[in-house]
């Protein structure tokens, strides 16, 4: 009987390490995803992009990042740094929800892209695609 136990026991566990495991995986590493809002608008629309850092351990590795959203159709990019005050572990606010808005002057697809630094090194990126029609 003991050893049914044990094996039994043996097996959970086997089955639960690939579920933990996947588990801490998806913790440890951020993915970001980005959406514009609304998807289809005119050249007098407002665009509002949001984007949302999913995943990785709320620590100082992720806090205060820097974001640049990057659009199509403008050479530079926009890049937001702010001051933050020092980390204090368990007690800091990590931010995770990243907002910008942006219009476009010409009818077309326009790709988006959004990449959170930590100083010089990315943490992550994403883009999306939104659509400008001409005016009636």
């Amino acid at each position: 009987m003991k050893l049914r136990l044990a094996l039994a026991a043996a097996s959970l566990l086997a089955l639960a390490l690939p579920l933990i495991s996947s588990e801490v995986n998806a913790a440890a590493k951020p993915k970001l995803s980005v959406k514009g809002f609304p998807s289809v608008g005119t050249t007098e629309t407002v665009f509002t992009f949001r984007a949302v850092l999913t995943g990785g351990v709320d620590s100082e590795d992720l806090y205060c990042l820097t974001t640049e959203w990057e659009w199509e159709e403008q050479a530079d990019a926009s890049l937001n740094e702010t001051e933050c005050p020092p980390f204090k572990a368990g007690e800091t606010k990590i931010e995770r929800v990243f907002n910008e808005e942006q219009s476009f002057h010409r009818p077309g697809s326009h790709i988006v892209h959004v990449v959170l630094r930590k100083g010089e090194k990315e943490i992550a990126s994403a883009g999306t695609t939104v659509t400008v029609r001409k005016l009636p």
